[in-house]
């Protein structure tokens, strides 16, 4: 646990539930294959207090929802399976897309999975 000085408590205090600790967000950065803001994002959102209990709480919840939502190398079949089955899979990644003129339907590119092509049903995201 890290040692707060005046300052840091004062800070805590009119910031509440805006913090994100830095040495936080290198632990999950380095295991899981996100960039740091999706890291930074979790993190101030379930992590954000100066209490160990909800701190511990809250990485807990974090660390369930990379693990379950990032594509490890190898994991792409599984990933796959998965949204086969259950009809959807939630993951965390850099999704680019863009319209097919000839369709008139967005296609869009998940790289962790290696897909190309994949349609995007009307009215996703609305």
């Amino acid at each position: 646990m890290i040692e707060m000085d005046q300052i840091d408590k004062k800070a805590a205090s009119l910031l509440e539930g805006y913090l994100v600790r830095k040495d936080l967000v290198r632990t999950f950065s380095r295991q899981f294959p996100v960039p740091t803001y999706v890291v930074e994002f979790l993190l101030g959102r379930y992590c954000a207090s100066t209490k160990q209990e909800e701190i511990d709480e809250g990485l807990e919840i974090v660390q369930r929802q990379l693990k379950s939502r990032t594509v490890k190398a190898g994991e792409e079949e599984l990933f796959k399976a998965r949204a086969r089955e259950n009809g959807e899979v939630k993951i965390i990644d850099l999704i680019t897309a863009r319209l097919d003129a000839k369709t008139d339907s967005y296609i869009a590119t998940l790289p962790s999975l290696r897909l190309t092509d994949v349609r995007i049903s009307p009215g996703t995201g609305e």
